[in-house]
């Protein structure tokens, strides 16, 4: 009887079973090689995004520190009762509200405790807000609040307690404007106008107390503490005051300047 018998290779192996093994090999590795570059394009693609926007992030920080810093000319200088400046939005949203945060600013001259003449004030801010963020410029200030109700300030108001010469200094603007926001990818023009300047002078003050009603008790608590005052851990919402420890007699300038935001 005749035997057909199959060719084997060099290896031993008969030659159909090594076709099968190479494709099996090849497919294995073609897996591993696509999965690996779909893997790392997801999560460089994640880490990418991650990045970006983190950066936009800083980006918009620093613009409103910047605007800022421009706006802020016009409660330091008498002379100065305009101010404008571009914020670029990159899909972000800008709105000013004339409500916001209020200040009670109380002065005790020993013969008892009175408001300030321009106590209660409200604030009012501007607020540009991308992703998750709201970068928030209020009494002055820049603050970085997020949705889980945190909240960083990134630029101080000007509420300086100064124990050691004897003097508290603050000076707020109170914004108003409408209650209308833009989002856009390009640049906004922000304007800034004075319309009024109210100074209160007092001299042999024991203690201001300055209460803070506010969405941003952090920011307020750490303003308070970077500032110079005794902030009063006890209260519900952010309090200090200056002039406790010492029980000097102190020099305090109040100004509030009423202003106008138009964009």
């Amino acid at each position: 009887m005749r035997r057909t018998r199959t060719a084997e290779t060099s290896a031993g192996r008969t030659g159909p079973d090594r076709a099968v093994s190479d494709v099996l090999a090849f497919v294995l590795v073609f897996a591993i090689v696509i999965g690996s570059v779909m893997l790392l394009s997801m999560t460089g693609f994640q880490a990418m995004t991650d990045y970006s926007d983190g950066e936009q992030l800083r980006n918009s920080e620093r613009a409103m520190e910047a605007l800022t810093e421009n706006f802020n000319d016009v409660l330091r200088y008498d002379g100065i009762d305009k101010r404008r400046g571009e914020l670029s939005l990159r899909e972000g949203t800008f709105v000013a509200d004339p409500d916001g945060t209020t200040l009670e600013i109380e002065l005790d001259t020993g013969a008892g405790t009175a408001p300030a003449d321009a106590s209660p004030v409200t604030l009012g801010e501007f607020a540009y807000t991308t992703g998750s963020d709201r970068i928030v410029y209020e009494g002055g200030g820049v603050v970085r609040s997020a949705e889980n109700g945190g909240s960083v300030v990134l630029k101080r108001p000007q509420l300086a307690c100064d124990e050691g010469n004897e003097s508290v200094l603050i000076t707020v603007p109170s914004v108003q404007a409408n209650n209308g926001s833009i989002q856009s990818s390009g640049t906004l023009e922000v304007m800034m106008n004075e319309t009024d300047r109210k100074t209160q002078i007092e001299s042999g003050v024991d203690e201001v107390t300055v209460t803070a009603d506010t969405d941003y008790d952090n920011a307020w608590n750490a303003t308070f503490e970077r500032s110079g005052w005794e902030r009063d851990t006890a209260s519900a919402t952010p309090k200090a005051t200056c002039g406790e420890s010492t029980g000097s007699d102190l020099r305090v300038v109040i100004t509030v300047v009423e202003t106008n935001v138009r964009y």
